[in-house]
């Protein structure tokens, strides 16, 4: 996929070869002709005599006004540049956030706002380059020291592996928990110390936030061999989901 630059680019309309069409950025106000090019979101499509006004173009590929005939044709294949995902916005085909440490595209028409890119498969988590540390994959037998009365597991969203990088922990209890070391996380593979990899959670709910969940390095020489959870400030029985990302700063040493 690439990214598409609109400032004068002439192309030769689909009716006329010898009649150019200029391209340019769809707007929801713009009254759009047959031939006419637009880009949105990175990609460009033809307009196939005269769309709707407002309608945008992958919705109207998706869905036509007129069933059966639609007034947008997808030409090539793009994407937008990467913006933070926000809950209140609303994103249509190609859209590139970014959101709880990872980037995603989104690969339909468009989705409900609120629909949280770690949670639905219409949203694509674009490729990262991972060290062999960090790609390593891990598991709920990985994780040791869990005290008793609670539960702790690592488990998948969306059929995605749980890596050194990125994973999810699920965390169980009955009772109330105050300042205490929850888990260590061993890793399959240690990172030299010298790599300084950021350890960060990722809360989905203000209970966890405000639990105040942090991580220590378990050192083994100059190797890092896993991290401890800890939680700060206490939290209430219940059961919490959380993403940790664990990111090198140096990529090898």
């Amino acid at each position: 996929m690439a990214f598409f630059t609109v400032d004068n680019v002439v192309v030769g309309s689909g009716a006329s070869p010898s009649a150019p069409a200029r391209v340019s950025e769809w707007s929801s106000t713009g009254q759009y002709s047959d031939g006419a090019i637009v880009v949105f979101n990175g990609s460009q499509y033809i307009a196939n005599g005269t769309p709707t006004v407002g309608v945008q173009p992958p919705i109207e590929v998706a869905s036509p006004v007129v069933a059966g005939s639609p007034k947008w044709t997808l030409a090539a294949r793009g994407r937008s540049r990467a913006v933070a995902y926000d809950d209140a916005a609303t994103y249509f085909a190609d859209q590139v956030v970014t959101y709880l440490g990872g980037t995603y595209i989104l690969d339909a028409p468009t989705v409900p706002q609120g629909t949280k890119p770690s949670r639905d498969k219409r949203w694509t988590r674009l490729s990262e380059t991972l060290t062999d540390s960090e790609s390593a994959k891990v598991h709920t037998g990985d994780l040791i020291n869990v005290p008793v009365n609670v539960t702790v597991q690592i488990f998948k969203h969306n059929d995605e592996e749980s890596r050194v990088r990125h994973h999810w922990v699920r965390f169980s209890t009955a009772f109330f928990v105050g300042s205490l070391s929850i888990y260590t996380l061993r890793f399959p593979r240690p990172i030299k110390s010298e790599a300084r990899p950021a350890i960060t959670f990722h809360t989905l709910d203000g209970a966890t936030a405000a639990a105040n969940l942090t991580a220590t390095y378990n050192l083994s020489g100059n190797e890092i061999t896993g991290y401890t959870a800890t939680i700060n400030a206490g939290i209430a029985p219940g059961t919490y989901e959380w993403l940790v990302t664990v990111k090198q700063a140096i990529d090898e040493v």
